[in-house]
C-alpha cells in the first residue's frame, strides 16, 4: 500500500487530491469524486459518511493499511484519515495498484478501468485553433493612433 500512498502525493501535487471530511462532501456533492480513500484507523463517524457517500453518490471506497497521522504525512499535512481522488486516471491506477497487493479490489480495479474508459471515449478532440493574419487580434480592432512622442498620426 506504499505505493498507493506516494501516488497520493502526486495527486496532491498535481491538485486532484481533497482532504477532509468536509472538503470531501463538497467534492461528492459536486461530483467530482472518484475514489474515496479511508486511512486504517477512520472513525466510526467518518467510516459511516463514506459509506453514505458511495450509496448516494456511487462513489468507491477503498481502505488502506496506513493509519491516518501516516496517510497526513504521505500528503504533507496533519493527520487525515479520508481524502478523495478527482482525476479518473489517477483513480484508476489507485485502485490497481490496491488490486495488485489485494486480491478484493480487483472488482473496483475494473470497474474504475471501465469508467475511464468511458471518459476518455467521450473527450472528443479539439479543434485547431484559428490564428489571424499578419500578427493582429482577430476582429476589428484598430492599431493605435498615438506615436511615441505624444503626439497624433496624421
Amino acid at each position: 500500500m506504499d505505493e498507493i500512498v506516494r501516488l497520493l502525493g502526486l495527486c496532491l501535487r498535481a491538485g486532484k487530491l481533497v482532504y477532509g471530511d468536509d472538503a470531501v462532501a463538497a467534492a461528492v456533492a459536486a461530483g467530482d469524486a472518484r475514489l474515496l480513500v479511508l486511512a486504517a484507523d477512520a472513525g466510526a463517524n467518518i467510516s459511516r459518511r463514506a459509506a453514505r457517500h458511495t450509496e448516494t453518490a456511487g462513489v468507491p471506497v477503498l481502505r488502506i493499511a496506513q493509519d491516518a497521522a501516516q496517510l497526513g504525512w504521505a500528503i504533507g499535512r496533519r493527520a487525515t484519515a479520508i481524502c478523495c481522488i478527482t482525476d479518473i486516471g489517477l483513480a484508476a491506477s489507485a485502485a490497481a495498484k490496491a488490486a495488485a497487493q489485494d486480491a478484493q479490489y480487483a472488482a473496483l480495479a475494473q470497474q474504475l478501468e471501465q469508467k475511464k474508459a468511458r471518459i476518455q471515449s467521450r473527450r472528443g478532440v479539439k479543434k485547431p485553433r484559428r490564428k489571424s493574419a499578419g500578427g493582429q487580434p482577430a476582429g476589428d480592432v484598430k492599431p493605435s493612433t498615438h506615436t511615441k512622442r505624444g503626439g497624433e498620426r496624421a
